[in-house]
């Protein structure tokens, strides 16, 4: 079993520490779903994880850290 670990590196009132267990056989369209999910758990919005996964152009009022 793999591991993917994010560590904060400033105190934030979102998740400090998130560690996901992969499997080692896991192939790109699942690391794009696990990606997806990480950004998930850090806070990020469901529109600007979506955006940034579809290649769209990013709105001026999007480049900052969109938070629900």
């Amino acid at each position: 079993m793999d591991k993917i670990t994010y560590t904060r590196g400033t105190y934030s009132k979102e998740a400090q520490k998130v560690e996901l267990e992969v499997r080692e056989d896991m192939d790109i369209h699942d690391f794009k779903i696990l990606c997806k999910r990480l950004a998930a758990s850090l806070g990020y919005s469901y529109k600007s994880i979506e955006e940034a996964f579809e290649n769209k152009t990013v709105s001026k009022d999007n480049k900052q850290i969109l938070k629900d």
